[in-house]
């Protein structure tokens, strides 16, 4: 993994792979509110900082390994 992530192309496309699932993500949370009937406008602003914040920490964590990899950090 470190060897592949040592590549600039390939830890490219995977931080922009995680930035696709960033979006995925937020979009999972707040379809997940609106099934459980959590959907009233009134709790769409709450809803959609707790999908930004989850997507947000899961994301970077992910893009943080090939980053710190490319930065030395990891080895």
């Amino acid at each position: 993994v470190i060897r592949s992530f040592q590549q600039p192309l390939i830890a490219g496309v995977y931080v922009v792979a995680t930035v696709c699932l960033y979006f995925h993500l937020f979009h999972g949370v707040v379809s997940l509110f609106q099934t459980l009937g959590v959907s009233h406008p009134r709790h769409l602003q709450a809803v959609e900082k707790f999908g930004h914040a989850l997507a947000a920490i899961i994301v970077i964590g992910f893009a943080s390994v090939p980053i710190g990899v490319l930065l030395g950090v990891v080895k």
